[in-house]
């Protein structure tokens, strides 16, 4: 009985438990750089891990950082737009009701939803969230789990999801929502924790502006909104610290070692990207003529203007420039390497 037990169990995990040894196996040909683009009408290029993907418009290609290909699968979606995380990209139908799962070498599992998909995003791992339009509330947000299992679902009549993130263990999702009071707009976040069955862990007003990110860091749930930054104690979602903008977002980085925002200078029609310590004061400035993309990596922003890479550390205050061999469009640091997005090719160089 108890063979029978453990063989079916062996059975339905099995696509589970064979996963890590089927990516471990990959024969992933000889790689190089450059990668000659497949025909699309558009490429996004961002990081799954140590490896690289690219969304086409009609398949998501995985490389490992040596520029072999991994795998390369059809989506099939009319208007696809992808969110990643460590281990797994989600491509959804933006307008659509379908999306899919990937990992660096399989499809992990797909869905198709009743309602259509606003914005989705991935977790750090495995967990996503998926937000959508609805007929009685102002939208839903629901988690899947590595499996697809629908795992937590929550609607408001009244206020609309703009923001989630995810903590670092996925047991908790944060959300930012607007509604309305007194004639004025009025946002805040919510903590859940969707292990459990139950109402919001905690609930923060942050004012009355339409919020741009939400991040899960070390020190606690940061976010960008139109009018400033803030940042909320996680276990509580006690305001810690907040700063306020002069200027318009035109950038935001991820949160790696230090807090870096772009805005618009209307002064010399160009973009100045400024620096924030912990307490969210702004300690340095660089201006540019010209950004076509930009990433940050342990503290260091980088920033491709053309054919030029800058890299500025110290909070802005250090520059180094690295000559590129011809005009790209967009630069991805993975471990020691910048990826760059070209006319009809990747190129990456160590830094």
């Amino acid at each position: 009985m108890l063979i029978i037990t453990a063989a079916v169990l062996v059975v339905v995990n099995w696509e589970k438990i064979i996963a890590p040894f089927r990516d471990a196996a990959l024969n992933t040909g000889e790689g190089g750089f450059p990668i000659s683009l497949p025909g699309s009408a558009s490429y996004v290029l961002d990081s799954l891990g140590t490896n690289f993907y690219l969304l086409t418009d009609t398949y998501i290609y995985t490389y490992n950082a040596d520029g072999a290909q991994i795998a390369g699968i059809q989506h099939g979606f009319q208007n696809p737009s992808v969110t990643s995380g460590e281990k797994r990209a989600l491509v959804f139908d933006k307008n659509g009701k379908g999306f899919k799962v990937y990992s660096r070498s399989a499809e992990v599992f797909s869905k198709t939803l009743d309602d259509t998909i606003v914005f989705a995003k991935m977790g750090k791992n495995d967990h996503s969230a998926v937000i959508t339009t609805a007929s009685r509330y102002s939208n839903y947000l629901c988690v899947f789990n590595d499996e697809g299992k629908q795992v937590f679902r929550y609607a408001s009549p009244t206020e609309k999801i703009m923001q989630v993130c995810f903590s670092d263990n996925e047991n908790f999702v944060y959300i930012s929502v607007v509604g309305e009071k007194d004639g004025e707009l009025e946002s805040a976040v919510l903590c859940f924790d969707i292990t459990k069955e139950q109402n919001a862990v905690w609930r923060e007003y942050i004012g009355n502006a339409l919020t741009y990110s939400l991040e899960y860091c070390s020190d606690g749930i940061y976010g960008i909104t139109e009018q400033g930054m803030f940042l909320l104690d996680a276990s509580s979602g006690k305001m810690t610290a907040q700063s306020s903008f002069s200027q318009s977002v035109s950038g935001i980085c991820k949160t790696d070692g230090t807090r870096v925002v772009f805005f618009r200078d209307t002064a010399f029609n160009g973009d100045t990207a400024a620096a924030y310590d912990s307490r969210l004061a702004s300690v340095n400035t660089r201006s540019f003529d010209s950004v076509s993309s930009f990433d940050i990596s342990k503290g260091i922003l980088y920033v491709l203007s053309k054919n030029k890479l800058y890299a500025y550390s110290d909070m802005l205050k250090s520059e180094r420039v690295y000559e590129l061999d011809d005009d790209y469009s967009r630069v991805k640091i993975i471990g020691g390497y910048a990826y760059f997005l070209g006319y009809n090719s990747v190129q990456r160089i160590a830094l």
